[in-house]
């Protein structure tokens, strides 16, 4: 028995370490003191007591807590804690989780509200934000003189920056975005790029139109970074009325997974602009006819799309553009051929999906002369009022599309005239499996501790009459 006496006594002193720290709105500037102090261990606890804190400044948190030690910050009572004004949480640690807090009315003081980066190339990992709000932090000089359908002052403000490894944004509420840049980006360094982060859960609110490019919600990646790995995965969120611009999640990097997501009459599509071999598995798109609701733009290699669901969109449901270069080798000369230009779509999969309502299925759109090559389309479902597939260059495009056992229906019965696609006698009844889809993806997204968060849910689920 003696020889596990040591080991018993170390576990314990271990977790007698750990300590909780309270604070008030009263004691914000020692609240900043130790966040920024350093000396936070495994296991420790900062609780913010109920109230508003102001004007929080730059914390620089780069402690580290353990798998199974996080260290965390958190409201005492979820939703109680609002943090506004200037405020820049900067995690350069590891294992620390921010949970319960609610952001109003904050802003950045430089580009981001919370960046998982200290000092340049000091990455926050195995993070987490959790349960928590960011509802109209804008700032004050660059968006409030905006108006409806003017575009805002041209500058970005991130509000979520993830860099590191292993970082999950989980259960949030974001909405109210007007000025420019991302609600969450991921970045990727110049090596050992592969990340595995998770954004699961959360719920994507309103956002008014930008008015140009920069208004992504999602981002993995940038151009410069396009040709690397990510492996980031974005499941089970709802985007509801994100209206920024085209690109409501912009990939731009390579192996990533987006699965289980709901967009819900939000005027942008899911869009692989940059990078290769993605993933996108059993989104659905419900778009209720509404102008520039859109579904899946597809662009460079090997992405495999499958199992989604795209219904009544005013915009494409599918689009599988043109190409102005070849896929980048290391040899590619990028002052010639940028990572910012369009690179030939090839070596897709795309099964098993349905469109139903959408205004076009677009295929070899878009300039350029590189017409997408090895797409195969094999057991999806297409249902229009007609035949609402164009094939633009049909003569350049038709012999890098392999079409297979596609079913179709027109409610003017017209026929297709391509191979690959099986006339069907009535529409399928897609209705109640689209109800159950919709009733799966709000079940646990958003903060439910939040109004705005379950009415927006609530929007949702009374379209379809779910108690």
């Amino acid at each position: 028995m003696k020889r596990f006496l040591f080991p018993l006594l170390c576990v314990t002193a271990f977790f007698v370490n750990a300590a909780d720290y309270y604070f008030t709105p009263a004691q914000q500037s020692a609240l900043v003191d130790k966040l920024n102090s350093g000396t936070l261990k495994p296991g420790d606890n900062i609780i913010m007591r109920d109230g508003t804190y102001n004007n929080l400044g730059t914390i620089t948190i780069n402690d580290r807590g353990t798998a199974t030690d996080t260290i965390k910050i958190r409201a005492e009572h979820p939703g109680k804690v609002i943090i506004s004004g200037e405020t820049e949480l900067k995690i350069s640690g590891s294992y620390i989780e921010l949970s319960g807090l609610l952001f109003n009315k904050a802003n950045a003081k430089d580009l981001c509200i919370i960046e998982l980066q200290g000092e340049e190339g000091k990455y926050g990992s195995n993070c987490r934000i959790t349960n928590c709000v960011m509802d109209d932090c804008n700032h004050p000089l660059r968006s409030e003189k905006a108006v409806k359908g003017v575009k805002p002052i041209t500058v970005s403000e991130y509000w979520i920056a993830l860099h590191g490894k292993n970082n999950r944004v989980d259960h949030c509420y974001f909405a109210n975005k007007r000025v420019g840049g991302l609600v969450v980006q991921v970045w990727l360094p110049d090596s050992d790029a592969v990340n595995n982060h998770l954004i699961d859960h959360n719920l994507f609110g309103f956002r008014q139109p930008y008015g140009g490019n920069g208004a992504e919600t999602i981002r993995i990646g940038n151009s410069w970074s396009s040709q690397s790995e990510s492996r980031t995965t974005v499941e089970d969120n709802v985007f509801l009325h994100c209206d920024g611009e085209n690109e409501i999640i912009s990939v731009k990097s390579g192996y990533n997974t987006v699965r289980g997501n709901l967009f819900f009459e939000s005027r942008g599509g899911l869009v692989c602009r940059h990078g290769h071999n993605n993933i996108l598995q059993s989104n659905t798109f419900i778009g209720q006819n509404l102008p520039g609701t859109a579904g899946i733009r597809l662009i460079n290699q090997g992405h495999t799309v499958y199992d989604n669901y795209c219904a009544r969109l005013g915009d494409f449901g599918l689009l599988v553009r043109m190409g102005v270069f070849e896929k980048p080798t290391p040899d590619t000369d990028l002052e010639k051929e940028p990572l910012t230009s369009y690179h030939r779509a090839e070596n897709i999969n795309i099964a098993n999906n349905s469109f139903i309502d959408c205004k076009v299925i677009d295929l070899g759109s878009g300039y350029g002369d590189k017409a997408p090559r090895n797409v195969r389309m094999a057991n999806n479902y297409f249902c229009n009022s007609g035949n609402n597939i164009r094939i633009t260059k049909p003569e350049t495009v038709m012999p890098g599309l392999n079409f297979i056992d596609n079913r179709y229906y027109w409610d003017d019965r017209s026929p297709m005239q391509i191979t690959g696609f099986i006339p069907l006698d009535r529409r399928e009844d897609t209705f109640s499996a689209e109800r159950q889809l919709v009733l799966k993806a709000v079940q646990e997204a958003g903060a439910q501790w939040y109004t705005p968060s379950n009415d927006n849910l609530k929007y949702i689920t009374d379209k379809y009459n779910i108690k």
